[in-house]
């Protein structure tokens, strides 16, 4: 009855049932144990109850989930006494069952159970149903429960989490955040009794900066705990970043604690650190009263330290926020004292600007008739005077606007005609930059409310931007009138602006990076002030382009209607200030035309004139720069920007001395900082990076004079830096410093070059990139490319054609990348000299730092080494081709292997071979490589072969796509050709090389030939005189020839019946190989037969043959096993003479040697009487007698070896007689075969 349940099952069997009201089970009926059954089988969570008390009984599920520590107490006891704590809630519900008979239902029902030692708080959904006896009663109770305690948990946690994150306001204070959060916390008193936030201050104290259940004033909840002091929480603990759990007893601070949702108070609280995002310290603690009905867990203290993460996060957030606000408001007080500062000095400039305009423009009148020079200085002093009064005025209305003082005075004008009267004023500047202006200003049919000095500055920055950004077209003003409004664009084909830089494009200060234009000059506020203009008269201006077509702007105003137009009036003074701002600005960075260099003024004292490169976009500042050092004696080179000033640098003669001569390329470059495309840095950048301009001195102005732009100056490789504005002895002094440097590096430079060029070796520089930046000339005179051609860029002119010679341009890249990657180290490379013929070089090199750029470089030199290396190649040829044929078996084998050899040699697509046959018969081809046989050769490479064959013997013969030469063989002509495939020429070299090579494989195949012709003869003679074609019964025997070449030797076997029944045995090796060992094997077997018919004592035999060895030449130290069998006893006499000895296999796999009459090989010492030995081979055993080709290898004991040679017996023991030679011979075979002949005799004696 409760084997349903093995482990519940036994409890329930273990219990006292006799002396509960259901008595001993084996009485109980049928239905109880039924139920019982059915309860237990199932896994579901259940327990009933039966009879007058109630008789508690359950399941393993409930047992697991529910019951805790009351089992197996609870199993047999009334429930009542097992639940007691909820009999209340339980008893009317069983109560209604019992009665009724009628089943209940409760779902995620509050129930404390105390099965852990404590009130706990539980969940549970269950239904109570009833249970029958035989009469159809109500006998007990059913309960199927599922416990719901941790969903019912987690979803009060995750509200409370979702709530305190759920804040739909904007950013809060920090202490708004904390009281909402406060709020929400006190939404969940089960799980949150009482919480506690304290932030640290900033003396190291704590103060209570929100609360929930928890009254002002308690002890437990202290508004402020000290630096140091001792409060009721571990403050030192979490300050440290470590979480603290505290036991509440109810006493002092934690006396009347709050209960939150529960009759009693927490009985323990979590203190947890407020870590904020950035990983810094905590910015306070968390202090929670955790639920007393409820074991503080891992989901509990997961809870708290979630709720303390999000705590910590909206602080964090709080103050993030504030911080931002304080920022802004005084970003704001600085922008506000910025207006209130540009407005005064706008103000202050003006009188220092009026005093230096003023007399400029009297200078200029009473200098009109002045020389030409002190004419220039006064008219650049009057253009910058009014575009430093235009940059004050533009500063000054920047002010006036963010101050709210600026205020359009507009009256009705003719607004199509005074556009295009302004429109007119830029027609000379866009002409001379070589554009077009249209105008286009048709009357409206209303006048426009303007101001119209307002109305002038908008047009002129408008037009003045078109102009800055085109390179070539058109620049079209256009006046239209659409929906009762003015509609004004200023259209051109100019670089356009790019997608992502429109919506900033009238941002105050904001510029396009890397844009193209005439000038880099300006403040970044045209076309924003322009805007400001716009608005000020109830107007809009919009932006359209497409980068690298134009761009078009289109202001749009509102017509002033009933009103008459105002009379005209001319252009204001500040006109002026555009136009000759715009006619000074140059030509685009990518158009020709450089100012030519021009003669000093004066002539400079010896040695100290230089040509100096000036690089400034500004018009004014590089006419003036060139007066003050055409002055000093120098000769100048002006251009706009730094892309021409590399342009003129690398035009400068190859290799021509720097200095003021004609043609002599700059010794000094003077340039601005801040230029259209490429700017100063980029300038000194390019010039440091290429090794001919790399120690070229360079001055850089600038505007900047900040110690992080000198800096960046210095660090982009500057040897100078001047601040504008700057004296003009301070310059001079500057360039004759630069000057004086440069000269000594020149110097020097000089010095290395001549110790350079003095080198025998080939001497060379890589950069970074791989790309060859110096020699000398001995590189020239190795490779054909001197000095002269430098830089030479990867991949060099010098390395192999890669279609021409794939293995030869690999083999460089690899050298190449190697050296870029170790450092240091050495190479021998092929390479094409300038003329075309091939040579080899051998290379070494190391990494170095330059001391000029402080660029990692690559210093190598190498030498010549073509002769080396072509002789190099033809020994290690000859010695591979020499290996190849003797390692052949045959004649086929080694030209064969030949082939393929010379094949691999010269990476050829194909090497054939055509023996012509004496006689007439038909040529036969053989190839290394894919290709038609001698049929499917087309008819003219036949026919040259075949003149081939008739050539000269070893002199190489072109032919139609290949290069050969004819061998002398012994069969006929042999015609040998080499197809490169086009690949690279066979050159005099590779002539030179197949000759040589040609008449070793002639000498070789000769050789093979004769071998061939000499192993047949042996393997005829051996095989005659082996041994007898037919053995004894019981007798097997296997000759296993050596590997090629010769695969002949003096092993024998032998069996001689004699007159008395007995069988003689003999195996014997002799000294050497091939063909003379065979010989002497054969005389051996014979004298000895002969000798042991006549006497039948093998240890005389031997002594007998002694004699007959000693007179053999080749025979002496020869070794032989001579044995007699007596079949029918099995008695085996036997002697040896230096012989391995034989191995006797028994029946049941042991193995006896056979060691005794051994002596020394053949006629070593005549004269001497050989001992004779016996033995008895058992019924079932196996003798085997052997060479020692069988057992002996290399690096192997000769013991371990004859063991082996037993196992193989002992392994073949199922096998008929006959296979077992065989079977052992295979099983010790060695993996490249026998590399000595063997000789194997068995004899099995029958069981």
């Amino acid at each position: 009855m409760f084997g349903a349940d093995p482990v519940v099952g036994a409890d329930l069997a273990r219990v006292d049932w006799a002396a509960t009201p259901l008595g001993d089970p084996a009485r109980w009926p049928q239905s109880l144990r039924s139920a019982v059954d059915t309860m237990l089988s199932s896994r579901f969570s259940m327990w009933m109850a039966w009879g007058p008390e109630l008789t508690f009984l359950c399941n393993g599920a409930y047992r697991r989930d529910t019951l805790g520590g009351k089992y197996p107490w609870a199993l047999g006891r009334p429930f009542r006494e097992v639940w007691a704590e909820v009999w209340a809630d339980a008893r009317p519900r069983i109560e209604h069952v019992l009665t009724e008979g009628e089943a209940t239902w409760d779902e995620a029902l509050l129930l404390y159970l105390e099965r852990s030692g404590y009130p706990e708080e539980t969940y549970h959904t269950f239904s109570y149903s009833p249970l029958r006896d035989e009469a159809d009663e109500v006998a007990g109770v059913l309960c199927v429960v599922s416990e719901d305690t941790q969903r019912v948990v987690a979803e009060r946690r995750l509200a409370t989490l979702r709530d305190l994150g759920s804040d739909p306001g904007a950013v809060r204070t920090e202490d708004e955040f904390l009281a909402f959060g406060a709020g929400q916390l006190a939404r969940n008193p089960h799980d949150l009794p009482f919480t506690l936030v304290y932030l640290f201050d900033e003396r190291g104290g704590a103060r209570l900066a929100a609360a929930s259940g928890v009254p002002d004033g308690h002890p437990a909840a202290p508004a402020l705990i000290g630096p140091g002091q001792e409060g009721p929480w571990p403050v030192a603990a979490v300050r440290g970043g470590a979480p603290a759990s505290v036991a509440l007893p109810a006493r002092g601070a934690f006396a009347d604690l709050p209960r939150g949702a529960w009759e009693v108070p927490p009985r323990q609280a979590r203190v947890v650190p407020l870590n904020g995002p950035d990983g810094g310290g905590p910015s306070g603690f968390l202090v929670v009263g955790l639920n007393p009905h409820r074991p503080p867990d891992d989901g509990c203290l997961d809870f708290v330290g979630l709720v303390a993460d999000r705590l910590a996060a909206g602080v964090a957030s709080a103050r993030g926020h504030e911080a931002q606000r304080r920022r802004a408001e005084q970003l704001a007080e600085l922008d506000r004292a910025k207006t209130v500062f540009f407005s005064n000095i706008s103000h202050e400039l003006r009188t220092p600007l009026t005093l230096i305009a003023g007399p400029a423009e009297d200078l200029r009148r009473r200098l009109a008739d002045a020389d030409p020079d002190v004419r220039e200085d006064a008219e650049t002093i009057h253009r910058n005077a009014l575009r430093l009064g235009r940059l004050v005025d533009t500063l000054l209305d920047f002010s006036r606007i963010e101050a709210g003082r600026m205020r359009a005075r507009p009256r009705p004008v003719d607004l199509a005609a005074v556009t295009a009267e302004l429109a007119a004023v830029f027609r000379p500047a866009v002409q001379r930059a070589g554009l077009t202006l249209e105008i286009d200003c048709p009357p409206l049919s209303a006048p426009v409310a303007v101001d119209p000095g307002l109305w002038e500055k908008v047009v002129f920055n408008l037009l003045g931007n078109a102009l800055k950004f085109t390179p070539e077209g058109t620049v079209r003003v256009r006046v239209r009138e659409r929906d009762g409004r003015a509609l004004v664009s200023v259209e051109d084909t100019g670089i356009g602006v790019p997608a992502a830089e429109l919506p900033r494009l009238f941002d105050r200060f904001h510029r396009v990076e890397d844009a193209r234009a005439r000038s880099h000059e300006g403040s970044g506020i045209g076309l924003a002030l322009a805007k400001e203009l716009v608005e000020l008269h109830d107007g809009t201006i919009t932006a359209a382009s497409t980068a690298g077509s134009g761009t078009t702007f289109t202001v749009d105003l509102p017509l002033a209607v009933g009103h008459s137009p105002a009379p005209a009036e001319r252009p204001a003074a500040e006109a002026e200030a555009f136009l000759q701002e715009a006619l000074r600005w140059d030509v685009l960075p990518d158009e020709p035309g450089t100012e030519p260099a021009t003669a000093p003024a004066t002539d400079p004292a010896p040695g100290t004139a230089a040509h100096v490169l000036v690089v400034d976009d500004n018009a004014d500042m590089r006419d003036y720069l060139a007066r003050v050092l055409r002055g000093a004696g120098h000769r100048v080179t002006a251009v706009g920007d730094g892309g021409r000033a590399l342009a003129v640098l690398r035009a400068a003669p190859p290799g021509s001395p720097p200095g003021s001569g004609a043609g002599s390329p700059p010794e000094l470059v003077i340039s601005d900082v801040m230029m259209p495309g490429v700017d100063g840095l980029q300038l000194v950048a390019a010039l440091r990076a290429d090794p001919r301009t790399a120690a070229l001195p360079v001055l850089l102005l600038s505007a900047r004079a900040g110690r992080d732009d000198a800096v960046d100056g210095f660090e982009s490789g500057a040897d100078d830096y001047l601040v504008k504005p700057f004296a003009t002895a301070d310059l001079l002094v500057r360039v004759r410093a630069a000057l004086r440097l440069a000269r000594l590096r020149e110097r020097h430079s000089r010095w290395q070059e001549a110790l350079v060029d003095s080198l025998q070796d080939a001497f060379f520089v890589c950069d970074e990139d791989g790309a060859v930046v110096r020699v000398n000339a001995a590189f020239g005179a190795v490779l054909g490319y001197g000095p002269e051609g430098v830089p030479y860029p990867v991949p060099h002119p010098w390395w192999p054609d890669p279609a021409a010679d794939p293995e030869g341009r690999r083999r460089a890249t690899e050298a190449l990348a190697g050296a870029q990657e170790s450092g240091r180290g050495s190479a021998t490379v092929p390479a094409v000299h300038r003329d075309g013929h091939r040579v080899w070089t051998h290379s070494t090199f190391n990494r170095v730092t330059d001391p000029a750029t402080g660029r990692a470089v690559t210093v190598g030199t190498f030498r010549d080494v073509t002769t080396e290396y072509y002789a190099v190649q033809r020994e290690s040829a000859m010695a591979a081709l020499t290996d190849c044929l003797a390692r052949a078996a045959g004649a086929e084998e080694a030209l064969a292997g030949a082939l393929a050899e010379l094949r691999g040699l010269w990476r050829a697509d194909r090497v054939l071979a055509v023996r012509f046959d004496r006689g007439g018969g038909r040529p036969r081809l053989v190839a290394a490589g894919p290709g038609p046989d001698w049929a499917g050769l087309p008819e003219e490479q036949r026919a040259a072969l075949a003149a081939l064959a008739d050539a000269p013997a070893l002199t190489p013969v072109p032919g139609p796509s290949w290069t050969g030469v004819r061998l002398e063989h012994p069969d006929g002509p042999l015609a040998l050709a080499v197809e490169l495939g086009g690949h690279r020429p066979f050159t005099r070299e590779d002539e030179l090389l197949l000759a040589l090579l040609g008449g070793r494989l002639a000498q070789g195949l000769g050789r093979a030939h004769r071998i061939d012709q000499q192993r047949e003869t042996a393997i005829a003679l051996q095989h005659a005189i082996l041994g007898p074609a037919r053995l004894p019964e019981g007798f097997a025997a296997r000759y296993e020839p050596a590997t090629p070449p010769l695969e002949v030797g003096g092993d024998w076997y032998d069996t001689v019946p004699l007159p008395d029944g007995r069988i003689g045995v003999i195996v014997g090796d002799c000294v050497g190989r091939g063909l003379a060992a065979a010989g002497v094997m054969g005389q051996l077997r014979s004298a000895c037969r002969a000798l042991l018919l006549q006497d039948h004592s093998p240890s005389r035999t031997l002594s007998a043959l002694d004699a007959f060895a000693a007179a053999l030449p080749g025979a002496v130290c020869s070794t032989v096993f001579c044995g007699v069998l007596d079949p029918a006893s099995g008695e085996l006499r036997y002697s040896s003479a230096g012989h391995p000895p034989g191995v006797l296999v028994l029946a049941d796999g042991g193995t006896e040697l056979l060691e005794g009459g051994r002596a020394l090989p053949l006629a070593v010492r005549i004269g001497r009487p050989r001992p004779e030995a016996a033995a008895v081979l058992p019924g079932g055993s196996t003798l085997l007698l052997y060479t020692d080709g069988l057992v002996e290898r290399r690096r192997e004991g000769l013991a371990e070896g004859i063991a082996r040679a037993g196992r193989a017996v002992v392994s073949g023991a199922g096998l008929p007689t006959a296979e077992l030679p065989d079977h052992v011979t295979a099983r010790l075979a060695p993996a490249g075969g026998y590399e000595d002949d063997v000789a194997v005799l068995l004899y099995r004696r029958p069981a």
